[in-house]
């Protein structure tokens, strides 16, 4: 969801790129040379207290064999996230700048894979590793935090209109 100041903001800069998705309830604005995603939840995978996760990842990072890796998940416009508003062409490892809205922690991050799911499977548009998660200060009992994030240099991939 885009904050109210942001769509303020919009408002008074028509040029404002915002993009869409039909399957997610929230928005990216394009900011110079990067994608920012605003007030959104964030929830975790990988380590040892995840049984859904096997640890192999799309980028072939494994969280079983690297548990401490700052990583995370993004819903790139493809396969099972399909109608994302995140582009597709979004290279693995790209950075990934995260702050916690509640305690004004940053970290940046490489992305390592693809997710969260659409709703209602899942509720949140980024999955931190379970050590991101943790350093962003977020408690793996509550499962969500709530952050913005900016992928550094993601611009670039957003599809040209004509």
């Amino acid at each position: 969801m885009v904050s109210w100041l942001q769509s303020i903001l919009n408002w008074f800069n028509p040029s404002t790129v915002v993009l869409k998705g039909n399957a997610y309830p929230w928005t990216a604005t394009v900011d110079g040379n990067d994608i920012v995603v605003s007030d959104v939840h964030a929830t975790w995978f990988g380590g040892s207290d995840d049984p859904e996760d096997d640890g192999q990842t799309a980028s072939g990072v494994s969280t079983a064999l690297a548990p401490n890796y700052l990583g995370c998940a993004l819903p790139l416009n493809y396969g099972p996230c399909s109608g994302s508003p995140i582009p597709r062409g979004i290279p693995w490892m790209t950075q990934v700048k995260v702050t916690n809205l509640d305690n004004e922690k940053q970290i940046t991050v490489a992305l390592i894979d693809l997710g969260p799911s659409p709703p209602p499977r899942a509720t949140a548009a980024i999955d931190l590793t379970q050590a991101a998660f943790v350093d962003l200060g977020g408690d793996l009992k509550d499962g969500t935090i709530r952050v913005s994030y900016r992928v550094i240099g993601g611009a670039q991939y957003v599809p040209k209109t004509s």
